[in-house]
């Protein structure tokens, strides 16, 4: 696992020299990557095979099937956030950005190192969901001013007016 993890983050710097020239580099209609998001794709990439090491000794202990569970909980979160990282539709950054929650905190509650653990994963759920409510509710007002979310389309669009109370 961590060798093909480590295969992994080598071929992601592939990503740092290829840029077109409208900055999008697309994989598919539905993934792409620019310069905002190449380097977090591969900072993402590199981000497994250092927590596979970095737990190596807290791991060593535990039964095998924990230990396949906590590999699979990070594979999971490297693959949300991949998803994240090079969505074209702002939705699917939402959707695949609050999926990262429940391995997150499956992990901080599992295998967190204090007693306090349990509180940190719920006020942890709590935040974020109470952060990211707010952004949900600005994406379905963006698109229902504009039509779309998709941001390779999006940059076209005419510009949304402020509206000012005062």
């Amino acid at each position: 696992t961590l060798s093909h993890s480590l295969i992994i983050a080598l071929a992601s710097l592939t990503w740092l020299e290829s840029l077109s020239e409208t900055g999008w580099t697309s994989l598919n209609l539905y993934m792409a990557t620019d310069p905002l998001s190449t380097p977090l794709l591969v900072l993402t990439c590199w981000l497994l095979p250092l927590m596979i090491l970095a737990s190596q000794n807290h791991t060593a202990l535990e039964p095998v099937n924990r230990q396949r569970m906590y590999i699979t909980l990070l594979t999971s979160l490297q693959i949300f956030l991949i998803l994240a990282f090079s969505a074209t539709e702002i939705i699917m950054f939402y959707i695949m950005f609050e999926a990262t929650l429940i391995p997150t905190l499956v992990i901080i509650t599992r295998w967190g190192n204090q007693t306090e653990r349990l509180n940190a994963g719920t006020y942890f759920l709590f935040y974020t969901l109470a952060g990211s409510l707010p952004l949900l509710v600005a994406l379905l007002l963006l698109q229902n001013s504009t039509g779309t979310l998709s941001l390779l389309t999006l940059q076209y669009s005419a510009p949304l007016q402020l509206v000012s109370y005062a």
